[in-house]
C-alpha cells in the first residue's frame, strides 16, 4: 500500500486516461476494434443507462387512470359482477405480469452490465478488442458484482421506504392541520435531510465500487467484498481525496453534459440523435468512455 502522505493528483490521471484513450483508438484507426469495443463499453453502460424504472413509457403502461365507472356502465342494462371481477382480476394478472417483467429485466440488464464492465476494462488496459474470452475468464468477478449490485438496489429500496412512508404520513398530517403541525414539519425536513445524506452516501459507495472497487477486484482477481476490503484502509487514509475524486469526476460529467447539450444545439439536434442511438451513440462517443473507465485505474495508480 501507498505511503499515507501521498501527494494526490486529479488532472494528471486524467491526462494519462485520455494519453491511453487516443492511442487505443487512433494508433492506429480500425473500425472493427471501435465497434466491438464499443460492444463491451454499451454492455458496462447498460445498467447507468436502461432508464427503466424513470421511463415514462413504463409508468404509463400499468398506471390506472381514473374512470367514472357508473358512467362507463350506465346505459348498460344491469351490471354482471361476475364479468367486472374477471376483468379486474385480468387487469390486476397483467400489471403483476408487466411487474415481474420489469423486475427480470432490471435484473438481466444489472448482470450484462457487470459482465460488460469487466471486458471493457479488460480490453482498455491491455489495449485490445476482445468479447468472447474476457466473458468466460472473468465471469466470475462480474457475476460478483452483480450480486453486489442487486444487494445494494434492494438495500436501498428497503431504506427509502423506510423513509418515505413516515414522511407521507407527516405530510398527511401537515395537510390535515392540528396542534401537531409544526412537529409534522420538522420531522419532514429532518427525514429530508436524512434522504439526502443517505443518497449521497450510496452515490459515492457506486462511484468507489465502479471506479476504485472494480480495479482492484481485476488487478487481484478478489471477488467484490475482498476488494472492499482491500480498499477501505486505502479510504480511511485519504477520505478527503477519495470524496474530491468523486466530485472532481461529476464536475467533468457536468461538463460533457454541456458539451453535448451545446453539440446538440449547434447541429439542430443531430448531435442528440447520435448521442440517443443504443449502441451506435456508444461508439460515437468511444473516446470519452474510454478515457471515463481508464480514470480509475489511471487515479488509484498514485496509491501503489
Amino acid at each position: 500500500m501507498a505511503d499515507a502522505h501521498v501527494s494526490v493528483r486529479y488532472v494528471d490521471p486524467l491526462a494519462r486516461a485520455w494519453a491511453r484513450s487516443k492511442g487505443l483508438l487512433f494508433r492506429p484507426f480500425s473500425f472493427s476494434l471501435w465497434f466491438v469495443l464499443g460492444f463491451t463499453a454499451w454492455l458496462a453502460r447498460l445498467w447507468e443507462n436502461a432508464g427503466f424504472w424513470g421511463s415514462k413509457s413504463w409508468r404509463e403502461s400499468i398506471q390506472v387512470h381514473d374512470q367514472d365507472w357508473g358512467t362507463h356502465f350506465h346505459g348498460h342494462g344491469d351490471v354482471d359482477l361476475t364479468e367486472m371481477l374477471g376483468i379486474s382480476g385480468l387487469a390486476a394478472g397483467l400489471v403483476l405480469l408487466l411487474i415481474v417483467g420489469a423486475l427480470v429485466l432490471a435484473i438481466l440488464i444489472a448482470w450484462l452490465s457487470s459482465r460488460g464492465e469487466f471486458m471493457f476494462l479488460d480490453n482498455i488496459v491491455h489495449l485490445r478488442s476482445r468479447i468472447s474470452e474476457p466473458w468466460r475468464r472473468l465471469g466470475r468477478l462480474a457475476d460478483s458484482l452483480f450480486l453486489w449490485r442487486l444487494a445494494v438496489q434492494i438495500a436501498g429500496g428497503l431504506l427509502a421506504l423506510m423513509l418515505i412512508l413516515p414522511g407521507a404520513l407527516m405530510i398527511a398530517g401537515i395537510a390535515t392541520g392540528g396542534a401537531w403541525r409544526g412537529v409534522g414539519v420538522l420531522g419532514v425536513i429532518v427525514l429530508g435531510l436524512v434522504g439526502l445524506a443517505v443518497a449521497i452516501a450510496a452515490a459515492l459507495v457506486n462511484f468507489w465500487t465502479d471506479h476504485c472497487v472494480v480495479p482492484i477486484m481485476y488487478r487481484y482477481d478478489l471477488r467484490i467484498l475482498d476488494g472492499w476490503r482491500r480498499f477501505l484502509p486505502l479510504l480511511s487514509a485519504h477520505p478527503g481525496s477519495f470524496v474530491l475524486f468523486g466530485l472532481f469526476y461529476l464536475v467533468l460529467s457536468i461538463a460533457y453534459g454541456i458539451a453535448v447539450f451545446a453539440f446538440g444545439l449547434l447541429t439542430c439536434c443531430v448531435g442528440w440523435l447520435i448521442v440517443g442511438i443504443p449502441y451506435l451513440g456508444t461508439v460515437a462517443q468511444l473516446p470519452i468512455f474510454v478515457t471515463a473507465r481508464a480514470l480509475g485505474p489511471e487515479f488509484m495508480a498514485q496509491f501503489g
